[in-house]
């Protein structure tokens, strides 16, 4: 099986050839305007090996089915809210074969809100701005926020529970001789690390513009930690007996975004000092296997080349949530 659906090939700099044709900066990031966000909520994230989806199961233990694996939580449920925000104009999302219909056959509810209702959830992740053609598409420079709600049961309120964090790219894989493309998990782990570096996840943000955020927190892949005893519940009629936790998220648009725009001891910047350090401790997250760029302008490049493969071979972008 193969995926021949990306006809052209994304250039790193402000410029670059299509068809034998110069486009522009803004013309490149048209051609990355095919990342449509959904989010998948699971509220335990397996870490052993290759798991196709992870999810929480209320009141009952499951055993592991193929790829599927089923835990249960004795400390919190989750609950959700969802928006129409993909229920229109967007066929890779919700058509006939769309990524929901996907989900929906591996029993994702997409209408339930309360793991008490079904274990599985699945809802969008919020773009904040529409992108392009007055719709809200994944791209570089797009940013949003990620809400849900977590219920302790009997006995856990108050405690320190550990959420963990994970991404997945989908694609539209093509048979060959068939006109209709199948929606399939990406596995390629080259893409798959350059996701958790590309579109980076915090726990807070003040400022009222994307020019003016100042996020802190940074989420990694241990994921952090959520103190119940240091948060109110939440004022809203059925959410009472909850917290409610709002994670914030921005695909930086360059390398100097985040290079330019790093706090130190002394200065407060977008991103927090870890950010950086994540960067040096990790460069497959932000630049391609084949490459070990050292200058910043290199760095630059290799970045954009990283959104580049994103672009070919992600169609579609999963989170995944989970508490230990």
């Amino acid at each position: 099986m193969y995926n021949y659906a990306r006809d052209t090939r994304l250039h790193a700099r402000g410029e670059m050839k299509l068809f034998g044709k110069e486009i522009t900066k803004k013309q490149r990031r048209e051609l990355l305007m095919q990342l449509l966000a959904v989010v998948l909520s699971g509220i335990f994230a397996i870490t052993l090996g290759v798991v196709s989806f992870a999810w929480f199961s209320m009141n009952r233990s499951l055993e592991q089915s193929g790829m599927q694996v089923v835990v249960s939580s004795e400390t919190v449920e989750l609950l959700i809210d969802r928006t129409d925000e993909y229920d229109t104009g967007y066929e890779g999302i919700t058509g006939e074969a769309g990524l929901k219909a996907t989900l929906a056959a591996e029993n994702f509810s997409l209408s339930a809100t309360d793991t008490r209702y079904s274990a599985l959830l699945a809802y969008e992740l919020i773009v904040a701005e529409e992108t392009y053609e007055n719709k809200r598409y994944l791209v570089p420079g797009a940013y949003g926020t990620m809400t849900f709600y977590i219920r302790p049961r009997t006995g856990h309120d108050g405690e320190i529970i550990h959420l963990m964090l994970s991404f997945d790219g989908y694609a539209d894989f093509y048979e060959e001789g068939e006109e209709d493309p199948t929606i399939q998990r990406v596995t390629k782990e080259s893409v798959n690390n350059l996701l958790k570096g590309h579109i980076l996840f915090f726990e807070g943000r003040t400022g009222a513009t994307q020019n003016a955020f100042i996020y802190t927190g940074q989420i990694t892949g241990s994921g952090f930690d959520y103190d119940m005893s240091q948060h109110s519940k939440c004022d809203e009629v059925g959410k009472t007996d909850c917290y409610e936790i709002t994670l914030y998220w921005e695909w930086p648009i360059t390398y100097y975004t985040i290079h330019d725009g790093l706090s130190t001891l002394s200065t407060t910047k977008k991103f927090p000092v870890e950010t950086g350090t994540y960067v040096e401790e990790n460069p497959r997250y932000y630049f391609p296997p084949s490459v070990s760029p050292t200058t910043d302008e290199e760095k630059s490049d290799a970045y954009n080349d990283g959104d580049q493969l994103i672009g070919d071979n992600v169609d579609y972008f999963v989170v995944r949530i989970g508490v230990m």
